[in-house]
């Protein structure tokens, strides 16, 4: 058998400049410039020579430098408050969908629920340099984002309803309405005593949709002080879901809710699951209401009735929002507000 041999792999090459791409199309860097910035002023014989070059030496512009120059970069943030919920991710996905065909890339980060955490995000932004953010801010303090505006970097809140005209854009759903929706539906089923599930009250999306539960309740003639519990948990994550059960059916069976309404879908799977582990049967023994409409919502058993929100649609609408402010000079700040759909599957019935 003949030897054979190895090559020792090559070390980083050094990467192509923009006077070798000029040197190669036989233009100055003037013009390679103008080519990758301002290509309408380059005649065409001209540009299609230096994009030859660019592709034979397989230049990459280096995006960081011309950040500098220009002071912003091809850029967006956008930051969640837990990156493992799959509604964030349909979101994800909207912005980004937006951003690209603006030719933006989106860099995502996540808060996890943590002020902190979103501080030093938004920091991260600044010092990239990048063109603006979509925020789904952790609590009503906006000092820091007022401290990323000053810095000349423009935002957008998303799935937040209160921002005031004049600080800046916002897309939301009406949450008020979404837990009217649900409370709706739990007492025409004849529960009269109902559990609100939620997460940190300092995230306005689950003080609205108590807000709305209570106002159903009133609206049918219940005291809202006396038809609803609330269990708060530090996240809105399936495990804290899991981990409320003994909150949520505490004083027995004779005081237990005949139905609770989840502030998201995450806290409503992890509680059926661990419902499920004790016998009690969903919903013959307790009904169980979500909130986000995420896909699995539809896929477990038996299938999570749930509020449900445009989430893709809110993605594309804030990242439109955002292009306005970065590109229109004559762009005025919006707010726009979705409405939510309640989703009716197996996990609610009548009262037996």
């Amino acid at each position: 058998m003949p030897a054979t041999t190895s090559q020792p792999p090559s070390g980083p090459r050094r990467p192509v400049g923009i006077g070798e791409v000029a040197a190669r199309a036989g233009v100055s860097p003037g013009t390679v410039s103008n080519v990758l910035n301002r290509p309408e002023r380059v005649a065409e014989a001209t540009r299609r020579r230096v994009q030859e070059a660019i592709r034979e030496l397989d230049y990459v512009r280096n995006s960081s430098g011309s950040s500098l120059r220009s002071g912003r970069s091809d850029s967006v943030g956008l930051i969640v408050l837990d990156v493992t919920n799959p509604f964030f991710t349909e979101v994800a996905r909207g912005v980004e969908d937006e951003a690209v065909e603006a030719g933006l890339a989106v860099i995502l980060l996540n808060s996890a629920e943590r002020p902190d955490r979103q501080r030093r995000s938004l920091r991260l932004l600044a010092e990239q340099r990048a063109a603006g953010a979509v925020v789904m801010p952790v609590d009503d303090d906006l000092s820091d984002l007022h401290w990323l505006r000053q810095r000349g970097i423009s935002w957008v809140l998303l799935d937040r309803g209160d921002v005031a005209a004049q600080e800046g854009c916002g897309v939301s759903v009406d949450n008020h309405a979404g837990g009217l929706a649900a409370g709706r539906h739990l007492i025409s089923l004849g529960h009269e005593r109902l559990t609100f599930l939620s997460g940190p009250f300092a995230i306005e999306q689950c003080r609205d949709r108590l807000a709305g539960l209570r106002a159903a309740c009133a609206e049918a003639g219940l005291e809202p002080d006396a038809a609803v519990r609330v269990v708060e948990r530090p996240q809105l994550n399936a495990r804290a879901g899991a981990e409320a059960v003994e909150a949520v059916l505490a004083g027995g069976p004779r005081r237990r809710p005949q139905a609770v309404f989840c502030a998201n879908d995450q806290l409503a799977l992890g509680l059926l699951k661990s419902l499920g582990r004790r016998g009690i049967r969903t919903p013959d023994d307790i009904s169980v209401v979500g909130y986000d409409d995420i896909d699995v919502a539809s896929l477990v058993h038996p299938g999570l009735t749930s509020v449900a929100q445009p989430k893709y649609e809110m993605g594309r609408a804030a990242m439109r929002l955002l292009l306005s402010e970065l590109n229109d000079p004559g762009h005025r700040h919006e707010r726009l507000r979705f409405e939510p759909t309640l989703v009716v599957r197996d996990s609610t019935s009548a009262r037996r």
